[in-house]
């Protein structure tokens, strides 16, 4: 498989993965934020849902693709990691009429 087509499957995945976290921290945030249900003073014990999951079932999903982008990420080092190399030592590079000037 060519480097573009990898580096491009990493990104569509990224992306899907950056989203899945999006929408995940948005629903409990908004949907279903801390303290819902009617379990303290009103009894009963009954949980909010959005989609026909619980906040458990919604902290579970955000975990797990916090996990899997990390993995993403990890990969997407290690395709670039030539690069990074590269692009470090050109940066903290010293030239060498630098070093004569402070001699």
């Amino acid at each position: 498989m060519r480097k573009s087509a990898k580096n491009y499957i990493v990104f569509v995945i990224l992306l899907i993965l950056g989203l899945l976290e999006a929408v995940s921290g948005f629903v409990l945030w908004f949907a279903l934020p801390r303290g819902g249900g009617y379990g303290g003073r009103f009894g009963g014990g009954a949980e909010y849902t959005f989609w026909s999951l619980s906040r458990h079932t919604w902290i579970d999903i955000h975990n797990w693709v916090a996990a899997a982008i990390l993995v993403v990420v990890i990969i997407h080092l290690i395709l670039h990691w030539k690069w990074i190399i590269y692009i470090t030592k050109k940066v903290f590079q010293v030239k060498s009429s630098t070093v004569r000037n402070l001699t």
